[in-house]
């Protein structure tokens, strides 16, 4: 099980108007559901057995997340869409 790094959100408004379904929605997909203020996020929502087995090993969570983001930079250096820095000091440009 992992987080996906784009998860579903909501508004907050709509955790009055919608509980329900936010609710629902986080059961349903095991992940975490964003609550969104003023454009910003501002809440998580978790269904209880995700919160579990977050606060037991967060350890499975990050090494998917980085094993999916190594992925996506092999993919865009065979894509040609990666350049190669020759000093750290090359970031910041």
């Amino acid at each position: 099980m992992s987080l996906n790094p784009i998860p579903v959100s909501f508004s907050v408004r709509d955790l009055q108007r919608k509980y329900r379904d936010i609710i629902d929605t986080a059961k349903r997909s095991k992940d975490a559901v964003v609550l969104i203020n003023n454009s910003r996020p501002e809440a998580v929502v978790l269904d209880v057995e995700t919160y579990g087995d977050l606060i037991r090993d967060a350890y499975p969570y990050d090494e998917s997340y980085t094993l999916r983001t190594v992925e996506r930079s092999r993919k865009s250096a065979k894509g040609g869409r990666t350049k190669q820095l020759k000093t750290w000091d090359e970031l910041d440009a």
